[in-house]
């Protein structure tokens, strides 16, 4: 049954003939229905929505349809990996933060019975190559949710007002799709207003992009990376559910991953291996240098 609360929001969509916003509300009691496993409800009702939408729709509303579809084929992309959290190298205070959000994830219905809200808006930041990225995949897979990127080059209009539209449309993809949307370097969008080099554009898709975040309810995740966490906008930052930190690795750490790689791909560390992985400062360089020096081992005989 859907809680009360989203059946308001619904109520309230119709009372003011806000058509959308009541598709909207619906499409998140489908994915609700979803949630809980009970699937013939679900398929029941998002096929009741998209049979109203094809035979309701006017040749605008479907010239508006087919904007937003074209937009979100352009402006997502999913991404697949077989990564693992286990497989993810982080800090233990780092790795607390996620198994907790995997178990509100799975405990949402106990948490939503106690009137308590489940963290879906999340920010990871720190240096390059730490683990962002493929912590968000990880988190996916381990929630069996798809992950989709948002590409910024589709996203960032060039007339006035366009981002946010595209934004608009984004977060009503997040809100009616249980998924995991990331935002990698959100920096893009999220820098800190009022440069007096930045023009005034730049400032209304920070606030666009704020009240997105505030006012979504999301039944998977929305992700934003940073690498640059001090360039964005600190009034971005209380819109996030909650922020993790990716530190860079230690010396130590380091080593330990260089180890767990190597014996991954099933080479030995070798003096000159050691030596260029205790140049590098990240984990996706020594991934890297470990993956090259297989390459070249696998090939040496051919």
């Amino acid at each position: 049954m859907p809680t009360i609360e989203q059946l308001s929001k619904l109520f309230s969509a119709l009372a003011h003939k806000d058509l959308d916003a009541a598709e909207r509300q619906a499409h998140v009691i489908a994915a609700g229905e979803d949630e809980k496993g009970h699937t013939t409800a679900a398929q029941l009702l998002k096929g009741a929505l998209a049979n109203g939408a094809q035979s309701s729709m006017s040749p605008q509303t479907q010239t508006a349809k087919n904007g937003t579809a074209a937009l979100l084929t352009n402006a997502l992309s999913q991404r697949t990996s077989g990564v693992q959290l286990e497989d993810v190298v982080m800090r233990p205070e780092t790795r607390s933060m996620i198994d907790e959000l995997v178990r509100e994830f799975k405990g949402q219905e106990e948490l939503r019975a106690r009137g308590i809200r489940r963290r879906s808006k999340l920010i990871f930041h720190g240096p390059p190559g730490c683990g962002k990225t493929l912590t968000a995949q990880a988190l996916a897979n381990a929630l069996r949710l798809p992950l989709y990127v948002v590409r910024f080059d589709a996203v960032v209009g060039s007339y006035l007002g366009q981002t946010a539209t595209h934004l608009r449309q984004l977060f009503q993809f997040a809100e009616s799709t249980r998924s995991v949307i990331l935002f990698d370097e959100v920096d893009a969008l999220g820098k800190r207003r009022g440069s007096p080099s930045d023009v005034g554009e730049l400032d209304r898709i920070v606030i666009a992009l704020m009240q997105e975040l505030e006012l979504s309810q999301v039944p998977g995740f929305v992700i934003a990376t940073s690498n640059l966490p001090e360039s964005l906008d600190v009034a971005l930052w209380r819109r996030f559910d909650l922020s993790v930190k990716f530190a860079a690795p230690t010396k130590a750490e380091i080593g330990r991953f260089l180890h767990m790689k190597a014996k991954a791909f099933r080479i030995p560390v070798t003096k000159a291996l050691l030596g260029e992985a205790n140049r590098l400062r990240s984990y996706a360089d020594v991934e890297s240098a470990v993956e090259g020096a297989a390459r070249r081992a696998a090939l040496r005989y051919l």
